[in-house]
């Protein structure tokens, strides 16, 4: 641990125990932050990111008619006992 956090943690105990909660509260985040950027930059596309624009040229023209077919052709799912209540 550096010098100057050991110098300041035994101060800390001065402090009211609001302050005191504050402080370590700030102290993970800060924590959690560092943490955070360190995976971001172990963080590595396999693939080139593609733009999804044109994504679904792939797809057949009828690809809507026949969900559509399957969404008709199957019966309504009956309302959750939530929503009922």
């Amino acid at each position: 641990m550096i010098d100057h956090l050991q110098e300041v943690l035994p101060r800390l105990a001065h402090l009211p125990p609001q302050a005191q909660e504050d402080v370590a509260n700030y102290i993970e985040l800060l924590e959690r932050k560092v943490y955070m950027e360190e995976r971001a930059e172990d963080f590595t596309l396999e693939e080139p990111w593609i733009d999804p624009a044109g994504a679904w040229s792939d797809l057949p023209d009828d690809m809507f008619e026949e969900l559509d077919k399957i969404r008709h052709s199957s019966p309504p799912t009956p309302p959750s006992l939530e929503a009922t209540a």
